[in-house]
């Protein structure tokens, strides 16, 4: 058996451990990626990125190209624009009876975007493959694992010639997914109401480009008279009306999915065009979960993405909220790695995220409420009750505009220094703007062209960012840089149009991943030495 060692490895290559892969190589962290598949998914399955998420893409420069394979492929800069047009209908070319519509957002120099994971996945793969840093196994198993006094040792197999390879690495994160092996072998108990629903997802080619209503609309949720045709939600999956993926809710999980003529018959009717062309592409059978682990670091093993948090799609943040564990992770990985922090920083991994990705599920599994047992009965009595429909209808519309919940999470306990100012009160739809410590750095445009964002700023290093008039605490930030001990850079705002509290003359530490690490009182005296204790702080796992 051949052996290789690598500071951490990454058992799972979809988009969130390719994510991964991608924010280590930018620390210049080496780092081994295991996947079964020989190549990226076909399938669709999640769709939808938060302006949050495109944030993080657009720090990678890959933004343009997940964008491209978009609902919304021309509506990069566009904020405004760009939304989820859900239409509840009898039959896609029948009677529509409500639409919800695109809501806009000014909080982010980029917008949400309505993209498949085939697409994501694709995109981040060719990313990785060009990585200095990143060796990706494609076609291969992590067959056993064990923990060791400096790290892991694990057997991965490849699955074509079966040779087989000790790998030793400091570091193994899970993204193996909502059916984690590594999580079942650690033994890690889960808490939420577990399996929702057995679902089937249909993926297949209609040419519906001659409608307007499949170009601008991103889903259908079907309401058909025939009580022979079965309901569910069609998904919309490129900005060509071609791509599509139809959910079917299943009455028992032995339930036999439906043959290619069965589809294609289910199909015509739910489009309401009887000679529709439909080609059945792929088929997937699925359970909806809502499940957190209890604890999301095991010594050298961590849980990230669906391994670390089983969120039903009804509000289309799993993805999503697994790119935010990412974020956060990578750099606490890379501090650990590099020498600047403890290990124990990583304990705020969990500290941080399970929290966020408890109240996520939490939030999803009211929307699946909704969209099941609420949205069906007024339905039923709509023509007697329009106000419960309506109603029905506006209280479901949280489950794509739901800004505050990709973006408002602020984080209260972890690698910040809290400084006891009042924790934002939680609105799930709205975002609130703030840089309270734990909260996320707001947006502002930089120039009059407005193509840079305070956004930008947060990638691989701490930012000291100060007020345009913070001239002291500018001079004390660039001693430390120039001390060069520190990961830390120093940016100034020349304007200030943020509903912050840092003050013209103030300033805050932000944290790689954009979230404010420490803001400092008004009349502290010392600044150099405050900016350094609080980093120091912060890596130390916070204070």
């Amino acid at each position: 058996m051949t052996y290789t060692e690598t500071p951490v490895l990454i058992v799972g290559g979809g988009p969130v451990g390719l994510a991964l892969a991608v924010q280590l190589d930018r620390f210049g962290i080496d780092h081994v990626v295991v996947e079964r598949q020989t190549e990226p998914t076909r399938h669709p399955k999640a769709r939808g990125l938060t302006a949050r998420s495109m944030e993080t893409f657009r720090l990678w420069g890959l933004d343009d190209r997940i964008r491209a394979g978009s609902l919304q492929p021309d509506a990069e800069h566009d904020t405004m624009a760009v939304g989820w047009v859900q239409h509840y209908c009898e039959s896609v070319t029948g009677r529509v009876l409500g639409v919800t519509s695109p809501e806009p957002s000014v909080h982010s120099p980029v917008a949400k975007c309505n993209v498949a994971q085939d697409v994501v996945e694709r995109v981040l793969s060719d990313a990785v493959a060009g990585n200095q840093h990143t060796v990706l196994r494609r076609g291969s198993s992590m067959e056993s694992f064990e923990t060791t006094a400096d790290g892991v040792r694990a057997v991965v197999t490849d699955l074509a010639t079966g040779e087989a390879c000790e790998v030793r690495a400091r570091f193994l994160v899970a993204c193996d997914g909502a059916a984690s092996g590594i999580r079942d072998r650690l033994g890690v108990e889960m808490v939420g109401p577990g399996t929702l629903e057995h679902m089937a997802s249909y993926f297949y080619r209609a040419d519906a480009s001659h409608l307007p209503i499949a170009r601008r609309t991103a889903s259908f949720i079907l309401f058909p008279t025939d009580p022979a045709i079965p309901g569910g939600t069609i998904l919309a999956s490129d900005s060509k009306a071609d791509r599509w993926l139809y959910l079917q809710r299943l009455d028992h999980p032995d339930q036999p999915l439906l043959t290619e003529s069965q589809l294609v018959e289910v199909t015509r009717a739910h489009w309401g065009i009887p000679d529709l062309d439909v080609e059945l592409v792929s088929a997937l059978r699925w359970r909806m979960r809502a499940e957190v682990p209890v604890q999301l670091r095991h010594g050298p093993v961590i849980l990230a993405g669906d391994a670390a948090h089983c969120i039903p799609p009804t509000g289309g943040l799993g993805l999503n909220t697994g790119l935010g564990d990412v974020v956060n992770l990578g750099w606490k990985l890379a501090a650990v790695l590099r020498g600047w922090a403890p290990d124990r920083l990583l304990d705020t991994y969990d500290t941080e995220r399970r929290p966020v990705a408890r109240d996520i599920m939490e939030w999803s599994v009211e929307n699946h409420h909704r969209l099941q047992v609420q949205i069906p009965a007024a339905h039923r009595d709509r023509e007697q009750d329009v106000a419960r429909w309506r109603e029905s209808l506006l209280e479901v519309e949280r489950h794509t505009h739901s800004e505050a919940m990709a973006m408002g999470y602020v984080y209260t306990d972890g690698a910040i220094v809290d400084d006891g100012s009042p924790v934002p009160p939680v609105d799930r739809r709205r975002y609130w703007p703030t840089d309270r410590p734990g909260a996320r750095f707001p947006h502002m445009w930089l120039d009059p062209e407005e193509e840079t964002s305070t956004i930008d700023w947060f990638d691989t290093d701490f930012v000291l960012v100060c007020g345009p008039e913070a001239d002291e605490w500018r001079a004390a930030g660039e001693r430390l840089v120039a001390a060069g001990d520190l990961p830390l850079v120093v940016r100034s705002l020349p304007w200030m149009t943020l509903p912050v509290g840092m003050g013209a003359a103030g300033a805050v530490l932000v944290r790689p991943d954009g979230h404010v690490a420490w803001r400092p009182p008004a009349d502290l005296a010392d600044k150099e030495a405050g900016v350094k204790e609080a980093l120091l702080a912060v890596l130390g796992g916070g204070a």
